[in-house]
């Protein structure tokens, strides 16, 4: 990104981060020349600023006469990666709990970081089995339907990352070749679902949908885990419908909340017996 415009004396960083917190600050979004204004800056020297961003991925623009600029995929992608799992955690639970007790079984949220899928949030059913995803703990993406529902619509440079470390075999149906793995990859994005049956342990399944947040894509999954037998005693289509209908909401709420930086998420590797059951 080229840094260096003449204009005034505030330094040419200064100027991008300046303008960057004009447009998140906007709910509409903002004209080269709103920016302008708010930056004291030239409309010219604006429009080689957002020239630059735009190039960069820091901010799209709406098209058209007047274009009007928001914050780019790159930046929200970055700043949803960063973000605090607490204001989730809270924002999620009612939408996590109802389900639970609509599917009788554990329901959860996980959320990608970096090249890793963690699990959030979960929430068991009132009464009957329960399933354990520990917030906090990493997903195998190869195996967990919630990490597979994430990384499917990834770039191929982040899949390789997540899937550059030997894959282990948990079950006699744990896929652990690539060429397997990319597969169920294909197979999610065109269903739009991910499963995951007696591929971490025996007798346990999970069936998990992406969370396309406008602006942002797939950095998200909603998953619901237990005992085959229970899973499959509605059509998996039905589970499927009340998962996207469930995301709906969960995905207004990760649009309006602005996140905020984390100082750091648990690396899960203390793993337990319910640690493993599918996710």
């Amino acid at each position: 990104m080229e840094l260096y415009l003449q204009s005034n004396s505030t330094p040419p960083l200064e100027r991008y981060f300046r303008a960057l917190e004009s447009i998140a600050v906007s709910a509409e979004g903002l004209s080269a020349s709103d920016i302008a204004d708010c930056c004291n800056l030239p409309v010219a020297t604006a429009h080689r600023l957002l020239q630059n961003l735009q190039r960069s991925e820091l901010v799209a623009s709406s098209g058209g006469t007047r274009k009007e600029y928001r914050l780019g995929e790159r930046l929200l992608r970055l700043l949803h990666a960063g973000s605090d799992t607490g204001w989730l955690s809270i924002s999620v639970q009612p939408v996590l709990d109802k389900l639970a007790d609509e599917l009788a079984d554990t329901c959860y949220l996980a959320r990608l970081i970096g090249h890793k899928v963690v699990s959030v949030a979960w929430a068991p059913p009132n009464g009957g089995l329960r399933g354990y995803v520990v917030p906090g703990h990493a997903l195998a993406p190869h195996v967990a339907a919630s990490a597979k529902a994430i990384l499917a619509f990834q770039s191929q440079d982040l899949v390789d990352k997540a899937l550059a470390e030997p894959l282990a075999k948990l079950t006699a149906k744990t896929k652990t070749r690539r060429k397997a793995v990319d597969q169920d990859y294909r197979a999610v994005r065109k269903s739009g679902y991910a499963t995951c049956w007696d591929e971490m342990e025996v007798g346990m399944g999970a069936i998990a949908v992406p969370i396309r947040v406008p602006g942002v894509g797939v950095m998200y999954s909603l998953g619901v885990a237990g005992l085959i037998d229970r899973l499959k005693r509605r059509p998996i289509a039905e589970t499927v419908k009340r998962l996207h209908s469930a995301a709906e909401p969960i995905a207004r709420t990760l649009q309006i909340r602005q996140p905020h930086h984390e100082p750091g998420v648990r690396s899960g590797k203390r793993e337990s017996s319910r640690a493993r059951t599918p996710a």
